[in-house]
């Protein structure tokens, strides 16, 4: 991924919060064969493309390396998704996470009213995972993935007696639970390399970067404006 300075990010906690905060990630996979890519274009079935260039989304955790071991990333997907395939075959591959993103308008900007030389941009966070795949079909290792995961996103969910109570694994009966891990594998990637950029105005002016982040808080609003401005806020005065 193209990172320059002042948009990269190397700090591990902020890595780690990126997948947390945005577990649904983008798994890609790719083979050097091109009779698929071709048989698409000769107008054979959209499958085809699959073949050679793969792309699934799963909802990964992130599990830290202890005693000198690698960190990981673990998730499940369908038993019949056809990406199993390349996993088992492939050395390396790359997972994307999409954070808090958006369209910066230079309206937002006093230096425009000044000089009109400011431009729309697009301020985003993403991080790039590189890894091994190791796919996995032992029972007991997807039911504590899956019991993982669920406890971390009802752990997001809001308390009180206003709300609904939170789920966990145990609620569903056990055949249940032992018919759905039937059609899932687990998929577990050894991270080798991460990179992360966030690009929120790092380059402004403080008068401009004080107006984007007005803008986030101000029309766009709600819990996703709130969190672009505390982005832009924090990579501004950490520069």
């Amino acid at each position: 991924m193209y990172i320059p300075k002042q948009y990269e990010v190397t700090d591990l906690a902020k890595q780690i919060e990126v997948i947390q905060k945005n577990p649904l990630g983008i798994l890609f996979t790719a083979r050097k064969s091109n009779s698929g890519l071709l048989s698409y274009v000769l107008g054979g079935s959209s499958d085809a493309v699959d073949s050679e260039l793969c792309a699934t989304h799963l909802p990964f955790l992130f599990v830290e390396g202890k005693g000198g071991q690698k960190h990981k990333l673990i998730a499940h997907m369908a038993a019949k998704n056809g990406q199993i395939a390349h996993l088992e075959e492939s050395g390396r591959v790359l997972i994307v996470f999409q954070g808090p993103h958006s369209y910066m308008s230079p309206s937002w900007c006093p230096t425009k009213k000044k000089t009109h030389k400011v431009v729309p941009g697009w301020y985003y966070a993403t991080l790039h995972v590189y890894g091994t795949p190791k796919i996995i079909r032992d029972k007991k290792w997807l039911l504590d993935q899956v019991s993982q995961l669920s406890d971390q996103e009802e752990g997001k969910r809001p308390e009180g007696a206003e709300f609904e109570e939170k789920w966990k694994v145990t609620d569903a009966p056990e055949r249940v639970i032992d018919a759905k891990l039937n059609g899932v594998v687990g998929v577990e990637i050894e991270i080798s390399d991460m990179q992360c950029k966030f690009r929120f105005g790092q380059e402004m002016s403080k008068e401009d970067i004080e107006g984007v982040i007005h803008g986030f808080e101000h029309e766009l609003g709600g819990e996703h404006g709130a969190d672009l401005a505390n982005i832009a806020r924090e990579c501004y005065s950490s520069r």
